[in-house]
């Protein structure tokens, strides 16, 4: 499958990313106080972040859009908050809640249906 990236892009939406390395972003510093609407905003296909200061910093996940599937490694020191955009859905929480990941866990969040992320516990 081949994906032609968009000229313009909404910053909550990757789905016009290319799925290869060069989609990946490494030092990931997870917002600290954590929150949806202030989260760092997840923006490659492979994500690894590095700095959860204190439990409960927060990153956000694009608009869910089916066929999009994102990797997110907390290798910070304490649990991370994954919001989805607003409106959306991870799993069966409910909207805008957060996914929490202990630190030293990987997660992906598979897109089937638009709105509403499947993840991995």
């Amino acid at each position: 499958m081949t994906i032609t990236p968009k000229t313009s892009l909404d910053p909550s939406d990757i789905s016009g990313y290319v799925r290869d390395a060069s989609s990946t972003r490494s030092g990931i510093v997870a917002r600290a106080g954590g929150g949806q609407a202030n989260a760092t905003l997840i923006a490659a296909t492979y994500n690894r972040v590095l700095t959860v200061a204190t439990a409960g910093d927060s990153v956000r996940l694009p608009r869910a859009r089916p066929g999009v599937e994102i990797f997110i490694a907390n290798r910070g020191a304490n649990s991370l908050n994954v919001f989805p955009a607003t409106g959306d859905f991870i799993n069966a929480l409910a909207a805008n809640a957060a996914f929490a990941r202990a630190a030293g866990t990987m997660s992906s969040f598979i897109c089937v249906l638009a709105g509403r992320w499947e993840a991995t516990a």
